[in-house]
């Protein structure tokens, strides 16, 4: 079992050259900003235990007892007495936090939708860096009004594997609601070594054109329908390139979605990401 994470760690070490060799993640800087959220006017109050100040918008150079980084964006009219979902992006190889949020751009979607939503600084992979990482979402939760039964992981390359690993690896008790790797460095021969957890649901994102893990993102997606207790037949791919699992039960419903691109572009698919976090999709 850790000769399978020692051969993914060793991968990771390499896509850190391909990353940022191809990596360009120039964009619109509204993106970057914080969205006010229409909440509901039947919403209730939801923390009555006394947290920190209420801090809102960005706050960046947050750091968790055992030494994760993340920077943190609530919805610009944040209430912190209403139970948020959350989003934990978790960075490629050798990407600070602010780089990655450029990548993925989530920011004004993720917050203009109730969520708030942390970017990880990348901690070079190994089983310390992954326990250190598992910290970010108890540490907000002490900080921010969280809903705790909608945390949700994502991230790209090196943080498509810690979303996975963070999932299915025993030691780590705190399970997320839902996932969506993008372009993780995890195929069928590592993962056959681990057992399933319970099921979940999980949304799969890797390019047509990525050589670094070629072919990786659909044998971890057949892995999660088995572990959901899926069919391992799809349906056809929708508007977003994304295919559902046959027969999957509501509560783990699973999708492989792949679209143009090299290891290094982030899919783009923003809306399906979110819909499918809001259970919507």
């Amino acid at each position: 079992m850790r000769l399978a994470l020692i051969t993914i760690f060793a991968l990771a070490f390499v896509a850190i050259a391909v990353f940022f060799l191809n990596a360009k993640p120039a964009v619109d800087p509204l993106l970057l900003k914080p969205a006010a959220f229409s909440y509901p006017e039947s919403i209730k109050a939801s923390c009555s235990k006394a947290l920190p100040a209420p801090f809102s918008g960005i706050i960046d150079d947050n750091k968790t007892v055992s030494g994760a980084g993340y920077n943190l964006r609530t919805p610009s009219n944040y209430r912190p007495t209403i139970a948020h979902p959350l989003i934990i992006v978790f960075a490629p190889a050798g990407t600070h936090a602010s780089r990655s949020e450029r990548l993925v751009h989530l920011t004004k979607e993720a917050t203009e939708a109730g969520f708030i939503i942390a970017y990880a600084h990348n901690i070079r992979l190994s089983l310390k860096a992954i326990e250190q990482l598992s910290s970010i979402p108890l540490d907000i939760q002490e900080k921010w009004c969280i809903d705790p039964s909608r945390i949700f992981y994502t991230g790209h390359s090196d943080g498509g594997t810690i979303s996975n690993a963070l999932t299915f690896l025993p030691e780590f008790e705190f399970k997320p609601t839902a996932i969506a790797p993008s372009a993780a460095g995890m195929d069928e021969k590592s993962l056959k070594e681990y057992a399933c957890p319970a099921p979940l649901p999980v949304m799969v994102f890797h390019n047509k054109e990525d050589k670094h893990f070629e072919g990786f993102g659909k044998q971890a997606a057949d892995w999660w329908a088995k572990c959901n207790q899926c069919e391992q037949t799809l349906d056809q791919p929708d508007e977003n390139g994304c295919r559902l699992y046959k027969k999957c039960p509501e509560s783990s419903k699973t999708y492989y979605c792949e679209n143009s691109g090299s290891h290094a572009k982030w899919p783009d698919k923003n809306q399906a990401l979110l819909r499918f976090f809001n259970n919507r999709y």
